[in-house]
């Protein structure tokens, strides 16, 4: 092998681990970006939701009330949402509401949209004629998403009196035990 060749192959070699490094370092440094918006993307959403609070309790008009309008539909589906999810991670027989709350959100998710183009809307009479068209339907989804969460809330398996009683018997139990050890313990102690 002459010199040239020699250069060649190490300089091969050098670009390949500086590729190999720097593909590395890329990868990492998006998962941990990606990872922190992840984790920062709620609290970003509860904060724009709390200005959004703020600015529709001080504002009055058509506006402050597309506003008022927009969180009590967000708050109220996800209220349901988090209903939901408890019902379905206890085995709670839901029956259709998960296939009804999916078709309220997709007309919820609809009806934000539209009330976001209302609360931009320069014109504030064009707003007001917004905040009457959209209340009504928003105080639907409302109402039924309040609905879903009192199906839930009937249904709900409560604790039952024998539960309870064979809780508070194996405890009472339990405390027996543990007294009659400590007072074996301390007496071992003494001798």
């Amino acid at each position: 092998m002459d010199f040239g060749t020699v250069i060649l192959i190490i300089a091969l070699v050098a670009i390949a681990v500086v590729l190999g490094v720097g593909i590395t370092l890329a990868v990492l440094i998006s998962r941990g970006v990606l990872g922190l918006v992840n984790k920062s993307k709620p609290r970003y959403e509860l904060a724009k939701r709390n200005a959004l609070k703020v600015r529709a309790q001080s504002t009055a008009g058509p506006l402050g009330d597309v506003m008022k309008q927009r969180i009590r539909l967000q708050e109220s589906l996800e209220a349901t949402q988090r209903s939901l999810a408890v019902a379905q991670s206890t085995r709670q027989y839901t029956g259709n509401l998960d296939s009804i709350y999916r078709t309220l959100q997709q007309a919820g998710a609809v009806l934000e949209h539209q009330l976001l183009v209302a609360q931009k809307e320069p014109d504030s009479a064009v707003q007001a004629a917004y905040a009457q068209t959209l209340g009504g339907q928003a105080e639907q989804v409302i109402q039924t998403s309040a609905g879903i969460r009192s199906a839930l809330a009937a249904a709900a398996a409560p604790m039952t009196d024998v539960d309870v009683k064979d809780l508070t018997r194996t405890l009472e139990i339990e405390a027996a035990m543990l007294k009659n050890w400590s007072a074996t313990y301390t007496d071992l102690g003494d001798s």
